[in-house]
């Protein structure tokens, strides 16, 4: 296994040309998400991007994949790595474990010293074996890890944003400054979803309020009526709904179809997206609130430089993560010390995302690749500082500073508090 191969080029710009921002559009598309096999030439840097660009969770991550590879464009205008052209890899979970599994060990194969992703705590979890019986570092820029990991940190798992605990806990407490007192539950079946709402369930509980109904929602189910039902019956103030976009749309509209009067949407992270309320009737969800990762960057100019890369596609939030993480793996593979290949082992380039991630040394921002690889190249200390703030990190790989933001829903718009 190699760190530099040599991999065509153009099938994944092609492939990202035809992403559709439609919830329910961007299956067919998403079904391109693999590029092709590494050849044995030593000259390119893979660094692996997995994602479910097929099935249930498929909603974003062309959006994301952009991210990526924009970030990617900028390295290698920069003359890349240590003199080698950064290649993104990117192979499709298919939202399952185990064909995410198999996309997991053909990234491997092709030589990837890092992956990054996926948008799945189940298989996050599954991944970290593998990755770390292949030498391989593991980096989850957005959704990964359900809960607060603290066993294990000699395993290299980086997570650039609040865990579902952290964030629902912070929902919960969103919800009693509302001075809600009285709150049903709607979580999907995932890690993810169970792990936001259990927490903000305790918290919620530990701050005086009471929970009045829990309801599951299964995946790909036709019609969540029988929760739905529940939850409006259960005169609750609130709802919180935690669920992927698809269903929790369906959930919404079902909502308003059963009841006119609907207690108050408490929404998670993931819900934090055009995809989802546009596929909503507006007033369903007008004032609704949540939490999200925070995205220190508010400017336009990354908005307006990615559209200008992708022909007016817009970044989705959490593009400024998968950004963020191919900027940071390029800045630490830069100063990373290579075996006799070239290739770092993931010891050292653990050690070297952590040197990049922090003080001391110049900051270097999103829009600063270029200059902050110039410098490390000439043995400078340089810093990432990127599009969602600091990237402190504590012993176990999660970010320190996991800062929280509020939002809501007015006039069928996403608005950032």
């Amino acid at each position: 296994m190699h760190w530099f191969r040599k991999l065509p080029w153009g099938a994944a710009y092609i492939r990202s040309i035809f992403m559709g921002l439609s919830l329910w559009g961007l299956v067919a598309t998403a079904s391109l998400g693999c590029t092709a096999e590494a050849t044995e030439e030593d000259d390119e840097v893979v660094i692996g991007l997995l994602l479910p660009f097929t099935g249930s969770n498929s909603a974003t991550s062309a959006n994301f994949e952009r991210a990526a590879l924009f970030a990617a464009d900028r390295v290698n205008a920069a003359g890349g790595v240590q003199g080698h052209r950064v290649r993104i890899v990117s192979k499709d979970t298919h939202s399952e474990t185990e064909r995410g599994l198999r996309s997991a060990r053909e990234l491997i194969d092709a030589g990837a010293s890092v992956v990054i992703g996926p948008e799945s705590a189940e298989l996050a979890n599954e991944l970290l074996e593998l990755f770390a019986e292949n030498d391989v570092v593991f980096m989850s820029p957005l959704v990964g890890d359900a809960g607060d990991r603290q066993l294990d940190c000699e395993t290299p798992w980086f997570r650039l944003a609040p865990s579902a605990k952290a964030l629902g806990q912070a929902l919960a407490k969103q919800l009693a400054a509302d001075r809600t007192e009285r709150l049903a539950l709607l979580s999907g079946t995932g890690a993810y979803d169970v792990a936001l709402s259990r927490a903000a369930a305790d918290r919620f509980v530990s701050l005086g309020g009471t929970i009045v109904s829990e309801y599951e929602l299964a995946d790909a189910a036709q019609s969540y009526s029988a929760a739905v039902k529940g939850a409006v019956g259960a005169d609750a103030q609130a709802i919180l709904l935690s669920a992927s976009p698809r269903t929790a749309a369906l959930v919404v509209n079902e909502a308003q179809v059963l009841s006119r009067k609907l207690p108050r949407w408490s929404l998670s992270p993931l819900l934090k997206t055009e995809l989802f309320t546009r596929n909503v009737d507006p007033s369903a969800v007008e004032d609704a609130v949540g939490v999200a990762p925070k995205v220190f960057d508010q400017s336009a100019a990354f908005p307006t430089a990615f559209a200008k890369r992708w022909g007016g596609d817009i970044p989705l939030e959490g593009a400024y993560f998968y950004y963020d993480a191919v900027a940071l793996t390029a800045f630490a593979l830069e100063q990373a010390e290579g075996d006799e290949f070239g290739r770092p082992s993931a010891g050292s380039l653990y050690e070297s995302i952590a040197r990049v991630a922090a003080p001391p040394g110049e900051g270097a921002g999103w829009n600063e690749i270029e200059h902050g690889l110039a410098r490390l190249s000439g043995g400078k200390s340089v810093y990432y500082t990127g599009l969602t703030g600091p990237m402190l990190l504590d012993s176990c790989g999660a970010r320190r500073l996991g800062v929280t933001s509020t939002w809501s829903v007015q006039d069928g718009e996403i608005v950032t508090d």
